[in-house]
């Protein structure tokens, strides 16, 4: 009987593409008589190279490219970090799979074999988005955070060949899957660094219609992970999904019940006013949404999602400034002037 052949669309990166394969050998362990092809998908990154994006394994214009392919049918599935997704999932795919997490937290990687707290002053560190400077910043104030542009390859050339760079701050994971655990000099614990949703957490999307690949792809497919992405999704959507937001989330799922922990990093705080929601794992995605509603009442919170809009200052009434366009910037400022409530306690 002649093995199945299934098509894996990847994007040329060596991350996605070491990911992809870790994907696809766990799958074929799992089912020997099913064969996997990696198919690598041409990056858009030149018609994107103007855009200030996110430093993200894959950008959003990626991302979307390689959702675009697998519509239009040039592959069957397609592997992607859950931090990299664009969400609400585009109308026709779905998960077909979610694969057991990798440790979801940051990691330090330096040359220099020493942990932050032992980096001399001014070291310049990357980091890989508005969350990680904010935390890191107010924790080690006398290290220089900056924040990086491109793939992960550019900030490795930037640590390790240029020497740009004294550290990197990146996913503990995607040093994991690129073999870097040399260089990892610290890995932090989410109660002093919470880390962006979905970390540590790849999924295979598919095709709605398919309804045999998410059978094929039982074998791998980890329903625990599934509850805690439900619920970090849940929690980054009440926000202003489309902006980049200092906004730091980490769910666990144990014996049927859900955990999840959600802040706000500001100048003033590591972690301002972080909240604990806790229920049963049916719940997730309404105890993300109730997680974040707590933070968006609260003005500790608030003042941290106002800096990340406005990084030069708050335009005051006295200031001739337009308001913002974007509905989701103008409900934050109007939650800021007319906050009724400060902090709620932890459920």
């Amino acid at each position: 009987m002649t093995a199945k052949v299934v098509s894996f669309g990847c994007l040329n990166t060596q991350l996605a593409k070491d990911q992809t394969r870790i994907t696809l050998d766990h799958l074929q362990e799992a089912n020997p008589r099913l064969s996997c092809r990696m198919q690598v998908v041409p990056s858009p990154v030149a018609r994107v190279a103007q855009q200030d994006e996110p430093f993200l394994a894959a950008s959003a214009a990626e991302v979307e490219f390689l959702e675009e392919q697998l519509l239009a049918g040039e592959f069957r599935l397609a592997v992607v970090q859950a931090l990299d997704l664009v969400l609400p999932l585009r109308e026709g795919l779905h998960f077909a799979a979610v694969i057991r997490r990798s440790p979801p937290f940051d990691a330090f990687l330096t040359r220099q074999n020493a942990i932050l707290d032992e980096m001399p002053d001014g070291s310049v560190v990357g980091v890989m988005n508005f969350r990680s400077r904010t935390q890191m910043a107010a924790l080690w104030p006398n290290l220089e955070f900056q924040l990086l542009r491109g793939g992960m390859q550019s900030a490795l050339e930037a640590l390790l060949r240029r020497c740009d760079l004294d550290g990197l701050v990146a996913p503990a994971a995607v040093a994991e899957h690129l073999g870097l655990q040399s260089i990892v000099a610290e890995i932090f614990n989410p109660e002093l660094i919470l880390p962006s949703g979905g970390q540590g957490t790849m999924v295979v999307l598919g095709r709605m219609e398919d309804t045999e690949a998410s059978e094929l792809l039982a074998p791998i497919h980890c329903e625990t992970t599934l509850v805690e992405m439900e619920a970090e999704h849940a929690f980054l959507q009440r926000f202003a999904s489309d902006l980049e937001l200092p906004v730091g989330v980490l769910a666990r799922c144990e014996q049927g019940r859900v955990s999840i922990a959600g802040a706000v990093g500001s100048s003033a705080a590591a972690t301002a006013a972080m909240h604990v929601r806790e229920g049963k794992a049916s719940e997730a995605a309404a105890l993300g949404v109730s997680l974040a509603e707590d933070l968006l009442q609260n003005g500790a919170a608030l003042v941290g999602l106002l800096e990340a809009e406005f990084p030069d200052g708050v335009p005051g009434d006295e200031d001739e400034v337009e308001p913002p366009v974007d509905p989701d910037v103008e409900i934050l400022r109007e939650l800021a002037a007319h906050d009724e409530s400060t902090d709620f306690e932890d459920d």
